[in-house]
């Protein structure tokens, strides 16, 4: 009888899906929805599993969606919904459009007609980047959703639909032979079978009306990607198990598609259980639910797209589902199971505490800490991309051939470019042993499994587990406490660590050796620190980033803003890469302030030497700045000799402004929009950039004149205008009879060479050479903020102004010059210079000291030694020619700006208007740097992804960078 009745809810259900989606023309539908709601306006088509859905523009202006249901829907089914949607409380539900009539639906040719307020918001599925808020956010709402379905009821609910877990295994059998794959199918069915064989667990669970589709479909978010803005479709609505809601929701809103996926399942299930409590029994079942529901849509995707093979919409979902599946089964359930059950508050292992031993691996005292965290300097030197070096560093500090890591360390990973978390924490401690040297068991232990150089021992209810050892021991044979387990194997060729074995303890058996950062927190709850089995604890961790991050807004004024939702705390650079805690890499793409890379050993040993000899003001006379001097002027046209040293690019700009307000008794500026020239007084008050100085525009001084920005794809003029250059250059005539109309005259036109704070745009051809000619006419100076764009950045050219074949009266330096360290400088006319030094003197403690100057002399050494100007034209060139192609691939790319190895990509809402899209902006930096790679936005509108890397930048990294790119603008844009 009980085989009978699941034939017929199997049937019952194959009949509601064999009919492929409703297909009325837009001219029907239009039709139904003025008869009935009296509507009109335009259609487009949505993506739809079953039914047929369309986005209704109003000629009023107002969104609608029209939803045709499925010719086997039922009408209490759709009753079902849409007293839901009149029972929930919350503005993020869709209003139900009554007809005419005051119909919650009508029926036409068979199928049941409905209207629902359109909520504006982008799905989640389009949102690259998951934030800590959206996460919080995403489990409130849902956990309050289940709130409220729990005190509602409908005689419809008790239904059968294919998406309620408790049909899942009988459909996945009957489905399985839509599948070709032999592996695929039995990893399906065991995945059934594992479910089936919990019934007695799980048949009691609690049940309630549940949503049963909380997927990244459904879920809405406002343009921030932070908030939600709507739960839509709520087809799936029934009376279920009430962990199913959940489980559906952490697999395919929280799971699918993030780069931590159990982190981020632990944050939103700890919230959500605050506000909807998991019992424990459920928290105990809940990823054998998250698993059963990857199957059965793997199973309900495949037999669609066999009844219905050109749907785009399966076969996109169909691709994702698919690779999560997999994904799940690579995952250790005890690992998972502990992690959900501790976000409840649950216990899954209870073992016990303060282990003690009577005897230890290796009887001796000549242990010592050896630090392997990225901090240490064992990575030093570029040890860090160098595995022979790096095994050397750790041989030295070895002194007797003893010694131990922290349990839980992180180490750097010595991989190029990683678009994915790599495993990096350590489930155990590395014991440093001669070779040979015999370990002894510390306690009664059995011999139970061999893999590779790994020997696991089972004692008592936790396992240890010894990498490294050779022994003869058979399976299963016991060893008591004393007893040799066996001996230090030689050390390999390619090993990274010097004689050692690796040991650890594990409560489930099947610990990796290494974990990934975000999953820390899980296997903290299985693995337990070993080291007091050779009579030591593990040394004190680095601070982590909560912890920094609290302590940073204790201490420092937060208006000195940090890049990203969440920083990475970052302890190491080294050439084009950043490091952080957990020894994570990442590529830098953003930081000329490290212009030949981070950590270059030249530098390194030039900044030691000197410190050794003399480091003092420039009051005093040494050869160091004298020689610098002599050396960087040579790169000068001759015009341009005389050299004043300062510590910063503001502190040169503010003294170049000085130095042309000297010369020319004037005080009035000419600006270009949106330029940031620095951060004293000075040159605040001249700098109209929004990112760097939000209220810019509204405390412009009287003596600021902002040119519009010659931005020939947003700007007043576009790059179709005739002599644009002209039509731009104009204005600085006009800025110029404005002042001039005040009874006073022009002091200077300040302007980098390309717009590096607009985001790296190149300015029209000529436009530069125009406002010289009109300002230097006008009896003004022109200065060149070479600042960011200086040393060979621009590849064709060493300094920017060459590039547009113009010559400054006054060019400033910054960043690049001490690759980070603190040396800047104004480079003038000796008639400025002469002018200036009749009224005043001019003393910067700091600036020219003997270090800075003997850094900046091997910089310009390792630029020329290096070829780094060439490969910032050709690496840059080949760069920005990738990134144009994105232009015709991808809606948000409306252009790319810059030269060389100075870029910029600007993120729009529509090609069309060009209108700039800083949201989204935003959330495409955020998913990069979850894929390894440092950039960010810049301009006004915080919308240009800025990118202007250390010059050792290669081609390699050109094309990790913009592969990531395209993945998470396709992503964004599908």
């Amino acid at each position: 009888m009980k085989q009978k009745e699941e034939k017929i809810e199997i049937d019952t259900m194959e009949n509601e899906s064999k009919s492929v989606s409703p297909s009325f023309s837009v001219e029907e539908a239009g039709f139904v929805l003025k008869k009935f709601w009296n509507i009109e306006g335009s259609f487009k088509p949505l993506d739809s599993y079953l039914d047929q859905n369309f986005l209704i523009k109003s000629i009023e202006g107002k969104k609608y969606v029209l939803k045709i249901a499925n010719i086997n829907t039922a009408e209490d089914e759709l009753d079902l919904q849409n007293k839901a949607l009149l029972f929930l409380q919350a503005k993020q539900i869709p209003k139900l459009v009554r007809s005419l009539d005051g119909q919650e639906m009508i029926n036409h040719h068979s199928h049941w007609w409905r209207v629902l307020e359109f909520i504006e918001g982008k799905m989640l599925s389009d949102v690259p980047f998951h934030s800590d808020v959206l996460l919080k956010n995403i489990a409130e709402f849902s956990a309050n959703l289940s709130v409220q379905l729990s005190q509602f009821s409908h005689k419809a609910a008790e239904r059968f639909i294919q998406w309620d877990l408790q049909q899942a295994t009988k459909l996945i059998k009957s489905w399985i032979d839509y599948f070709e794959d032999p592996v695929l199918k039995e990893q399906i069915l065991n995945i059934a079978h594992h479910f089936e064989a919990k019934k007695d667990e799980i048949q009691n669970l609690r049940k309630s009306i549940v949503h049963g589709d909380l997927t990244r479909y459904n879920i809405l978010l406002d343009d921030d990607g932070k908030d939600i803005s709507g739960i839509i479709d709520f087809g799936d609505i029934c009376m279920s198990w009430s962990v199913s809601e959940v489980a559906v929701l952490l697999l395919e809103s929280i799971i699918t598609g993030s780069k931590t996926p159990f982190s981020d399942a632990h944050k939103v299930l700890k919230i959500y259980h605050n506000i909807f409590p998991i019992t424990e029994k459920e928290a105990r079942l809940l990823f054998s639910f998250i698993k059963l529901r990857s199957a059965i849509i793997v199973c309900a995707c495949a037999r669609q797209l066999n009844m219905d093979p050109q749907n785009l919409y399966i076969k996109k979902q169909f691709e994702v589902d698919a690779k999560v599946f997999q994904n799940l089964l690579e995952y250790d359930e005890n690992f998972v199971t502990a992690l959900l059950m501790d976000a409840c508050g649950y216990t899954f292992f209870k073992t016990k505490d303060n282990r003690k031993t009577a005897s230890y691996l290796v009887e001796t005292n000549d242990f010592q800490m050896i630090d392997i965290s990225p901090k240490s300097d064992i990575y030093d030197d570029g040890a860090c991309k160098n595995p022979r070096l790096f095994f050397k560093n750790i041989q030295h500090k070895l002194q007797q051939n003893f010694g131990y890591t922290a349990y839980f360390s992180p180490f750097i990973s010595f991989g190029e470019n990683n678009d994915t978390e790599q495993a990096t924490i350590a489930l155990g401690s590395y014991v440093f042993l001669p070779e040979n040297t015999v370990l002894k068991a510390p306690s009664k232990l059995t011999f139970i499994a061999q893999t590779d150089k790994k020997s696991t021992f089972l004692a008592e209810d936790i396992y240890l587990h010894i990498d490294g050892i050779e022994h003869q021991l058979k399976i299963n044979e016991s060893v008591s406490e004393g007893a040799e387990l066996g001996k230090v194997m030689p050390v390999s060729a390619e090993s990274l660590f010097p004689s050692h074995v690796f040991i650890q303890l594990d409560k489930s058996g099947k610990a990796p050796m290494f974990c990934k950062p975000s999953e820390k927190k899980g296997w903290q709850l299985i693995c337990e620190d070993p080291l007091f089995l050779i009579g030591k604890i593990s040394g004190k961790f680095l601070e982590n980033t909560d912890h920094l991050l609290l302590k940073r807004e204790t201490f420092i004024q937060q208006s000195q803003e940090y890049y990203y939702q969440k920083p990475m705390n970052l302890v190491r650079g080294w050439k084009q890469y950043l490091y952080d805690e957990n020894g994570q890499v990442y590529l830098d793409a953003i930081n000329n302030v490290a212009h030949i890379g981070h950590s270059h050993p030249k530098i390194t040993e030039t900044a030691v030497n000197q410190l050794k000899k003399l480091n003092t003001n420039a009051r005093f006379l040494y050869k160091e700045n004298i020689a610098y001097a002599e050396k960087l002027l040579s790169f000068f046209p001759p015009s341009l000799q005389v050299i004043f040293f300062t510590c910063t690019g503001s502190e040169a700009n503010d003294l170049a402004l000085r130095l042309a307000r000297c010369y020319t008794s004037e005080q009035d500026v000419i600006v270009i929009d949106g330029e940031y020239h620095g951060n004293t007084t000075a040159v605040d008050e001249i700098s109209t950039c929004l990112m760097d100085n939000p209220t810019a525009s509204k405390s412009k001084r009287s003596f600021t004149h902002p040119l519009i920005q010659p931005n020939t794809f947003r700007g007043k003029y576009r790059e179709n205008s005739t002599d644009v250059a002209q039509l731009y250059a104009n204005d600085v005539t006009e800025k110029i009879n404005e002042i001039k109309s005040l009874g006073r005259n022009v002091a200077a036109f300040i302007s980098e060479s390309l717009l590096g704070s607009g985001g790296g745009v190149e300015m029209p051809k000529t436009y530069l050479k125009k406002v010289y000619e009109t300002v230097k006419k006008a009896g003004g100076v022109c200065i060149a903020d070479e600042v960011q764009i200086g040393f060979g950045r621009m590849g064709t050219h060493f300094w920017g102004f060459e590039k547009e074949d113009v010559l400054p009266d006054i060019v400033t330096l910054g960043k690049p010059m001490g690759n980070g360290y603190p040396i800047s400088a104004v480079v003038t006319t000796k008639e400025i210079a002469n002018a200036y030094q009749k009224k005043y003197t001019y003393f910067n403690t700091y600036s020219g000291n003997a270090v800075a100057c003997e850094i900046a002399s091997t910089v310009l050494d390792v630029i020329q030694e290096e070829k780094l100007q060439e490969n910032a034209l050709q690496t840059g060139e080949y760069l920005k020619n990738e990134l144009k192609k994105l232009i015709e691939d991808y809606n948000s790319v409306g252009a790319v700006y810059g030269h060389a190895m100075y870029l910029g990509v600007d993120i729009v809402k529509d090609k069309k208007t060009r209108e700039p899209d800083s949201s989204k902006a935003l959330l495409i930096c955020e998913a990069m740097k979850q894929n390894g790679i440092i950039i960010y936005p810049t301009g006004d509108f915080y919308n240009i992804l800025k990118i202007k890397p250390p010059m050792c930048f290669s081609r390699l990294d050109a094309d990790f960078l913009v592969g990531k790119l395209r993945e998470i603008l396709s992503i964004m844009d599908n």
